[in-house]
């Protein structure tokens, strides 16, 4: 049987029309480097995105890291392709990422204890920025506290800026929203955030990767890591990586998708009330 075309997505981060152009160029360009022909399908809410990354021949899109580390603990054999880091100040060249916990500016809270008993909204319960990053900062607080920490928990919103609008619109108080998808926000759509404030912050951790699907040639899988690894060595690829806010693509660590996994501090809190 044939192999799959390859396809690809950007869904995670396509946070406003020139993010999106910015990235298909830049995966594109890869790809094409890599001697390989992709498409872009489209894929959002209220699609679950775990069902993107079931589709045959995904050779290139990001996936979310807890998943990731799932999947590997399951032996289910997703192919790291690289990892990126973002080219902001604050993520010191690295591939990690972390949460914001963000309220409405009207509402005088500086501190994430001052929303607590308040109405906390919710992404997905599949992702480590909206579910289990925010859950696993919130469990030590169960810990101090004890019972539950918030008058009503909502969700799910399905992706960011679900979560965003319901936060303006007042639907909920409190949401906690990945950083790195934030931070591109705040380069190509800022209005987005008027309004809005952050309290907190999570721990830094590995952000959402590339990768290749289980049924994509290892060889596949090589030419195209190659392709992004090198990207930021030569005037065009650092053009495109600057369109992305990427300061370059890094080779991946499985291992270091480990520290996601349950441990026994978050798991005294498995969900979000």
């Amino acid at each position: 049987m044939p192999a799959a075309p390859l396809i690809a997505s950007t869904r995670m981060y396509d946070v406003a029309p020139a993010a999106r152009a910015a990235w298909h160029a830049l995966l594109r360009e890869a790809h094409r480097r890599a001697g390989l022909q992709i498409a872009f399908v489209e894929h959002g809410w209220p699609t679950p995105i775990g069902e993107l990354w079931t589709r045959p021949g995904l050779c290139g899109a990001f996936m979310c890291g807890w998943p990731y580390a799932q999947a590997r603990r399951a032996g289910q054999a997703y192919t790291p392709i690289a990892a990126v880091a973002p080219d902001w100040p604050a993520y010191g060249g690295q591939a990690r990422y972390r949460s914001e916990f963000l309220v409405r500016d009207d509402a005088g809270w500086s501190r994430l204890e001052d929303a607590l008993g308040s109405r906390y909204g919710w992404m997905v319960r599949d992702s480590q920025s909206g579910w289990n990053a925010p859950r696993r900062m919130l469990a030590s607080l169960v810990r101090e506290r004890g019972g539950s920490l918030f008058r009503e928990s909502k969700g799910p919103y399905g992706n960011p800026r679900g979560l965003l609008q319901a936060l303006r619109e007042n639907d909920i108080d409190i949401t906690a929203v990945d950083g790195w998808y934030l931070d591109l926000l705040r380069a190509h759509d800022p209005s987005v955030l008027q309004g809005l404030c952050t309290v907190a912050c999570t721990p830094w951790t590995p952000n959402p990767l590339l990768v290749s699907g289980p049924d994509v040639d290892a060889d596949v899988s090589a030419r195209l890591s190659g392709a992004l690894l090198a990207m930021h060595q030569d005037t065009s690829g650092a053009r495109l990586l600057h369109d992305a806010h990427v300061a370059r693509f890094l080779p991946v660590d499985p291992r270091g998708y480990d520290v996601l996994l349950d441990d026994g501090e978050a798991g005294h809190y498995p969900e979000i009330a």
